[in-house]
């Protein structure tokens, strides 16, 4: 990790009540997340999508975020660094010492996900879908389906966070 992002997450470990001196406490968030996906392909519908993330920031910019499917299915761990890419696609930065930034690239399109905190113990959460070039609909994959899916932009029904 560049000493840039080492010192941005001090920077956010300090700001949320971590003592700097000893990073030795962790920061910990949980996100609950729902929006509704609006299918164009190969059926018409919309359907709900429901995540609730839970991300731990760690000593030396370490970062761990556990994800849960609400309708089911297994929870993912992932473990990495601010930074680096936790898997093929998703990575966490610090953009300053009050907002992380999870950020995944699809095919078609990327996926934020905002995390501000204001450093006394609250945080709120955004959602953001950009279309890349060239595309018109976004692209994804309907995992109970087991099929590709073609859909429009989604909309956010819940997006809180809480400092645990």
């Amino acid at each position: 990790m560049s000493r840039h992002l080492a010192l941005a997450a001090t920077a956010c470990l300090a700001v949320i009540g971590a003592a700097c001196p000893a990073l030795a406490q962790e920061a910990r968030f949980r996100l609950s997340l729902a929006w509704t996906v609006p299918e164009i392909a190969p059926e018409q519908r919309t359907r709900l999508a429901s995540r609730t993330l839970t991300v731990i920031l760690g000593r030396g910019g370490a970062v761990r975020e556990e994800v849960n499917r609400n309708r089911g299915g297994r929870g993912r761990v992932r473990e990495g660094a601010l930074g680096d890419d936790l898997d093929a696609r998703a990575r966490w930065k610090v953009l300053n010492e009050n907002t992380l930034l999870r950020l995944v690239a699809e095919r078609s399109h990327t996926f934020a996900i905002w995390l501000r905190t204001d450093g006394t113990r609250s945080c709120s959460v955004t959602l953001e879908w950009r279309l890349k070039s060239g595309f018109t609909a976004y692209e994804g994959w309907a995992r109970r389906r087991d099929i590709p899916i073609r859909y429009s932009q989604p909309k956010v029904e819940q997006a809180t966070c809480e400092v645990l």
